[in-house]
């Protein structure tokens, strides 16, 4: 599947790539469960608790979130990087203006947009979604 040529601008050989934070994902379930308890900090075997995730691939998630500066841990306390989270916060708040000023868009203007959008997007049979 091509990529846009933002990504390709952004691949860099000698740091890997940004982590897939989708929600199927091990590092994308601990990734939401941190970020929705940001006022909290856990150890691992809690997260595991809370998070529908393998224990021994915990710890190798949060470090490779460490290393993309998306988590922080002290101790044995792991919790949302709070530049993650204002990045987070403010997306939030961008989306809530937006929706409260145009009263957002349901699935009929979506669909209607669609029909008629110059680049539509295609649902692909994984539930991901691509534009053409």
């Amino acid at each position: 599947m091509p990529i846009s040529k933002d990504e390709f601008q952004g691949i860099d050989e000698d740091s890997p790539s940004r982590p897939d934070l989708s929600p199927e994902t091990t590092q994308g379930a601990i990734y939401r469960f941190l970020l929705a308890n940001a006022d909290r900090a856990f150890r691992q075997r809690e997260i595991v608790e809370a998070v529908d995730v393998p224990a021994g691939s915990i710890g190798p998630t949060l470090k490779r979130l460490e290393d993309h500066e998306l988590v922080a841990h002290r101790d044995r306390f792991w919790a949302i990087a709070d530049s993650e989270h204002a990045v987070a916060a403010a997306g939030q708040q961008t989306a809530a203006t937006a929706d409260a000023v145009d009263g957002g868009f349901d699935d009929n203007a979506v669909a209607a947009w669609m029909d008629t959008a110059v680049d539509p997007i295609d649902d692909n049979s994984d539930g991901t979604t691509e534009t053409e």
